[in-house]
């Protein structure tokens, strides 16, 4: 078993069927040889689990591997073990079959950068002197709309300029048609990215953007108990909404009762009883918002008629004290009052 170590340029990567990540490496004659990470959860018992697992690591802090290959050109360092492979038409294979298998360690900064391969992109047209220009396929990329709210669907469509090519969007599919369309929930913003392939190779990479609007809110909070015939105060809150109105199930009063920012009002409570205060907030693109506030109003107890003044907790009668706006000190040897709100 021997450890050998390859500068390089990466050109390529793919997630195998097994979970390995498949490294396509190539000289600047285009000589290729393939590197393999292999899944950390394989490699109970080895001796290389631990360089295994941060060489893994370390490649997906910068790439999100795929079953479809991606192109890229990345001055790498890969060291491995040394490994012959069966001839399979793997891509990037070297001619003896010589790979890296595990790979142990990845250095994206070697300490000399290697000259990358020509870019792709002209070949020899058969039985003609000249070359001929082989185009790779290009992709668009689009949402029906750019923003959308928690829920809603929306539509991203794609198109390649070759009716030949295979597509593969993140997030959407691997092995698309040249053309169609997907729709989805939007749940969070996020930006699809794909590519279209075809004989000339990988094209260049399509981004389509949805950002998911923040869903509104309003609330309104104040005191959950009033004294009937007494005032109130109520803060209403808002937060991508324009307007609101107030109603109270009592028919109290609220001024006051519509407004188009946030603020404060005033509430009466001319009538007793429990009273649902329902804040109605519109103008947002993603639905309106209601909120609900509970205030009991209390009714005063009519004066008491004979048998003493205001009631006692232990069920005696104040001698002197007959009003509960002045209920202060009363019944202090006798629980407190207890007739009043």
């Amino acid at each position: 078993m021997s450890l050998y170590s390859v500068t390089a340029t990466l050109i390529a990567y793919a997630l195998t069927p097994e979970g390995e990540i498949h490294l396509v490496l190539s000289d600047e004659q285009r000589r290729t040889m393939v590197a393999k990470i292999p899944s950390p959860a394989c490699m109970g018992g080895s001796r290389f689990a631990s360089d295994v697992a941060s060489a893994r690591a370390e490649f997906e802090r910068r790439y999100v591997a795929t079953e479809t290959f991606k192109e890229a050109r990345q001055p790498i360092e890969v060291r491995g073990v040394g490994f012959f492979d069966f001839q399979q038409g793997q891509r990037g294979l070297a001619p003896n079959g010589l790979s890296l298998h595990p790979v142990t360690a990845i250095d994206f900064t070697p300490l000399f950068s290697p000259k990358p391969p020509p870019v792709p992109g002209r070949r020899r047209a058969a039985g003609v002197g000249g070359a001929r220009t082989c185009p790779r396929a290009s992709l668009s990329l689009t949402t029906s709309r750019a923003s959308a709210c928690a829920g809603e669907t929306v539509t991203v469509a794609w198109q390649a300029s070759d009716p030949s090519a295979r597509v593969a969007i993140d997030g959407i599919g691997t092995s698309l048609p040249a053309s169609g369309s997907r729709n989805v929930s939007a749940s969070a913003s996020v930006a699809y990215s794909g590519r279209a392939t075809n004989a000339c190779g990988a094209g260049n990479e399509a981004v389509a953007v949805l950002t998911l609007t923040p869903a509104p809110t309003a609330s309104i909070s104040g005191p959950s108990n009033v004294s009937s015939g007494g005032t109130a105060t109520l803060s209403i809150l808002m937060n991508g909404l324009t307007s609101w109105t107030l109603t109270s199930a009592l028919g109290n009063s609220i001024s006051p009762n519509s407004g188009t920012a946030n603020r404060t009002v005033s509430y009466a409570a001319n009538r007793a009883g429990s009273d649902t205060i329902t804040l109605l907030a519109t103008g947002s693109a993603c639905g309106n918002v209601t909120a609900t506030h509970t205030i009991l109003v209390n009714s005063q107890p009519p004066p008491p008629t004979g048998g003493g003044g205001l009631l006692c907790c232990d069920g005696t009668r104040s001698p002197s004290c007959f009003n509960c706006s002045d209920k202060r000190g009363c019944c202090s040897g006798h629980g407190g009052v207890c007739g009043c709100p």
